[in-house]
């Protein structure tokens, strides 16, 4: 049993079946979609397969921050195999719970850590860390909360190590938007608060799934934490409210009125 408060050494399954709001159910409530997108979650969390790059950034977090635990963690697939064959078939069920692999990037994933660590700035925050840490604490208003730190150190940073296409600064920047990763700094500095743990920056190790592996180091600015912060206590506050009320609506139920964007329509002006 996990204990309501705290930090704890728990495997990835462990975790996320355990009681708590996290930020990645706050993604799921967060608008454009709606509160039924995140109930359905909540009672369909393991209705999707996870997508190749997904996989890829399992294994890797595994294969940099818990080396001890790679043994059996995947299978490469043979080259020229279909899956989706007889063969292929047979193969994938001789593997049982492995996360599939092709031999490319089982290759860049090895190459992946052994950059991120040869990198001396990801090499100095990391050092001596706690890796995947699940932490866990009840905020003022009775809410759960949980988060699951890829490196828990000593220091004032929390480091979260990130797979990308490119680590370069403006294609990075738009990942940030994308994936809510300014929500995630700022849900993460909180929970630790909250937990007593004094954290006052938020450190992405970002590293490349292809050669030449490049790796790039962002701490997120005072500003994008603060709209983060903004954006994760709207959507708590509306999980909060659908919980209370038993109410997880969809889009409205009215009829909307809907045009197309400026660009758009002065294409069809031109027209």
């Amino acid at each position: 049993m996990i204990h309501p408060d705290g930090i704890h050494s728990l495997d990835f399954a462990a975790y996320k079946s355990a009681a708590g709001v996290s930020k990645s159910v706050l993604d799921k409530i967060a608008p454009p979609k709606t509160p039924a997108h995140c109930r359905w979650y909540l009672d369909n969390p393991d209705v999707d397969d996870p997508t190749p790059a997904q996989v890829f950034g399992t294994i890797f977090h595994r294969a940099c921050l818990e080396p001890d635990t790679m043994k059996g963690a995947f299978a490469v697939k043979p080259d020229g195999m279909n899956l989706a064959t007889k063969e292929g078939k047979a193969w994938k069920a001789e593997q049982g719970d492995k996360a599939i692999l092709s031999a490319d990037d089982a290759n860049g994933i090895e190459r992946g850590v052994a950059a991120l660590w040869a990198h001396p700035q990801t090499a100095r925050l990391l050092r001596g860390a706690q890796f995947e840490r699940s932490l866990f604490a009840k905020d003022k208003a009775g809410t759960l909360r949980k988060g699951r730190l890829d490196a828990l150190t000593e220091g004032n940073a929390i480091p979260d190590v990130k797979t990308c296409e490119s680590a370069a600064l403006d294609d990075f920047e738009r990942s940030i938007l994308k994936y809510r990763y300014h929500v995630q700094a700022a849900y993460y500095l909180d929970l630790c608060a909250l937990l007593g743990i004094e954290k006052q920056a938020f450190v992405f190790l970002c590293v490349e799934k292809s050669p030449p592996f490049a790796v790039a180091v962002y701490s997120l600015d005072a500003d994008v934490i603060d709209l983060g912060r903004r954006e994760y206590k709207r959507d708590l506050a509306l999980f909060r409210q659908c919980e209370e009320s038993g109410q997880w609506p969809g889009y409205s139920e009215s009829i909307e009125l809907i045009s197309v964007p400026p660009w758009a329509r002065k294409q069809l002006e031109n027209l």
